[in-house]
């Protein structure tokens, strides 16, 4: 433990220049979960915060990888899904340097025969493959089929694998066969073949491949030595290696045409340099298209909440004078979440080699600068319309049943208490009402008042008012 506890120390102080609160202020919170979840693990979890006045990084647990290392900033992950982040900046410099146009079809450059789908004459643009608003589907062919196939969840080795054998060939069978159901731009939809649609575009127009591309246009200008898909000797010492949620150890696969979608290593140091430069810490030629990435583009897309390019803000609570935004990734047992806030210049880096505790809350609460509390880095602080409870349908009474009650919301401060059933919501009873029913009978605008009948524990009965109004989940 002594060993650990001077790791983390050293990673604390190393490369602070002065103290600010946003570096300091969960340090102890953050130490101590880290602790909590990953002593006597084989993974582990590190997290990098940087503001004007420096960086600051946290490592604990173990990268499983045959050697007696520790994790720490420069321990290199899978970043999965964070991958696109890159692409879509790829294509602005391209589009910069006089290689591409952002509002050219992207068959443009694709081979002759490759056909693209359009919807009533309108073709997919660049641009909409890096807002991604293309209408392609999230998913490859070959995920959905698993996802009909199987009636249970899919087991995540079988996604990844199927992932990792798409070619180019078969992603040129996918679009000659694929008819889209919307118009591109009109509406959000997370497109991982949309994505690497994107990159394999990019590295046609400028005749360079992906990989190198990534690395001499925005790693090598930035100092990010560590990103890249082929790794070194030296670099594979450091490579974590994942674990799925039971703590099987997971396989590697390299990704083929899915490359631009989500296939990049890195490490913590790595990306605090790339949000450096995001926020204009750093000064570098790509802040200006890094700030063309931030801009939002659509409202209201479950789970993303307000999407950019193809940066999003998952519908997590924006405090005040904030303007938070992020994304997340997932690998082979290993997941990554990177955050910005671009109002006040701080990001944050989250990457681990396991999948219970998830980076992304953990990434939201402190971009966020909430409490580092257990509840907020379970599930990330939102700010919601409503009442304020949770409710369950129980079997075999089919009582509704409330089962969850936000301390900050109208049912919190009335004094709700879980356990309590609801037997009329308004003028509806709830009886033979499913749950989804239910809950549309509670929602709706703010400031309407609901009238709510109930019966608690012991038997019972009192009618309360309500008035719905916007809440945070957590705080």
């Amino acid at each position: 433990m002594k060993s650990i506890s001077f790791v983390l120390a050293l990673l604390i102080t190393s490369s602070l220049s002065a103290q600010s609160e946003f570096l300091d202020s969960n340090a102890e919170a953050i130490e101590a979960s880290l602790q909590q979840h990953f002593t006597d693990s084989n993974s582990g979890m590190v997290i990098g915060l940087v503001d004007e006045h420096g960086t600051r990084f946290f490592g604990f647990g173990k990268p499983d990888n045959g050697t007696d290392q520790l994790v720490d900033h420069n321990t290199i992950f899978e970043m999965g899904s964070v991958t696109k982040v890159f692409t879509s900046l790829l294509l602005l410099d391209a589009v910069q340097r006089g290689e591409m146009g952002l509002d050219d079809p992207v068959e443009k450059y694709l081979p002759e025969g490759v056909t693209v789908p359009t919807f009533r004459g309108t073709k997919i643009t660049l641009l909409n493959l890096a807002v991604q608003d293309s209408g392609l589907p999230w998913h490859l062919p070959q995920h959905a089929e698993l996802l009909t196939q199987q009636p249970g969840p899919v087991e995540l080795r079988a996604f990844k694998q199927a992932g990792a054998a798409f070619t180019v060939e078969m992603l040129y069978e996918f679009l000659s066969a694929y008819e889209l159901e919307q118009e591109p731009g009109v509406r959000f939809q997370y497109s991982n073949i949309g994505m690497a649609l994107l990159g394999h575009a990019i590295a046609r127009a400028t005749a360079v491949d992906y990989e190198t591309l990534v690395i001499d246009r925005i790693c090598r200008p930035l100092g990010m030595n560590d990103t890249r898909f082929t790794l070194s000797d030296e670099q594979k010492v450091r490579l974590a290696h994942g674990h799925m949620v039971d703590g099987t150890k997971a396989d590697f696969w390299k990704f083929q045409a899915m490359q631009p979608a989500g296939g990049l290593l890195t490490t913590a140091d790595d990306l605090l340099k790339f949000l450096s430069a995001n926020l204009g810490l750093t000064e570098t030629p790509l802040t200006p298209l890094m700030k063309q990435t931030h801009v939002f583009r659509h409202d209201g897309s479950q789970p993303f909440g307000r999407t950019a390019m193809p940066w999003y803000n998952n519908g997590v609570y924006n405090p005040p004078g904030s303007n938070v935004l992020g994304h997340s990734g997932g690998g082979a047992g290993t997941v990554a979440h990177v955050a910005l806030d671009t109002a006040n210049r701080r990001g944050v880096v989250v990457l681990t080699n396991q999948m219970k505790f998830h980076p992304s809350s953990v990434g939201w609460t402190l971009i966020q600068r909430m409490p580092f509390t257990h509840s907020n880095t379970s599930f990330a602080v939102r700010e919601v319309v409503g009442v304020g409870i949770g409710l369950k349908k129980d079997n075999p009474t089919d009582d509704l049943t409330i089962i969850q009650v936000y301390p900050q919301s109208p049912a919190g401060e009335l004094g709700l208490s879980v356990g309590t059933v609801i037997t009329q919501i308004d003028d509806t009873t709830v009886e033979a009402r499913d749950l989804p029913e239910c809950l549309r009978l509670l929602s709706g605008d703010t400031n309407v008042r609901v009238k709510l009948h109930l019966r608690d524990k012991e038997g019972a009965e009192s009618v309360v008012e309500l008035i719905r109004r916007p809440f945070l989940t957590n705080g």
